[in-house]
């Protein structure tokens, strides 16, 4: 066997959206995540090594939906773990949230997003496993 990356595979009692990553280190995952989200209008808001935050402002749907009576939009937040299975794999899962007043300690609030609604955040995940694998991601 030689080193380097191998295939990824979705992994489904991850629970929300997540992807099992073969042959790499967590910082290596860390860094093509970042890259991945960011690449998708993230900005990084959480300053962890292995668990990460990332936010956006939600769309018009979304405040449609899920707006406030101060007229500022809800934000979109995924929370993104790297947790060890063996020595050389790991499992990269996220869960995501809409945000009413965010930043407003006293009223923010989060809404979970339900995991129908997780195909978005599966194909972000589906990214990274195939830029650390050089392979192309599946077709949905």
């Amino acid at each position: 066997m030689g080193s380097g990356c191998r295939s990824a595979s979705k992994h489904k009692s991850g629970g929300f959206a997540s992807v099992i990553i073969q042959g790499n280190t967590p910082g290596q995952i860390r860094e093509v995540t970042i890259d991945v989200f960011s690449k998708h209008g993230y900005k990084n808001a959480g300053p962890g090594y292995t668990n990460l935050v990332f936010e956006k402002e939600g769309s018009r749907m979304d405040n449609a939906a899920y707006g406030n009576w101060t007229g500022s939009p809800p934000w979109i937040r995924v929370k993104t773990a790297i947790i060890p299975v063996s020595e050389t794999t790991f499992l990269l899962q996220c869960k995501a949230a809409l945000v009413r007043d965010k930043g407003q300690a006293a009223f923010e609030e989060e809404i979970k997003i339900s995991n129908f609604r997780a195909g978005p955040y599966q194909k972000l995940l589906d990214e990274v496993a195939a830029r650390l694998t050089g392979t192309p991601p599946a077709p949905n």
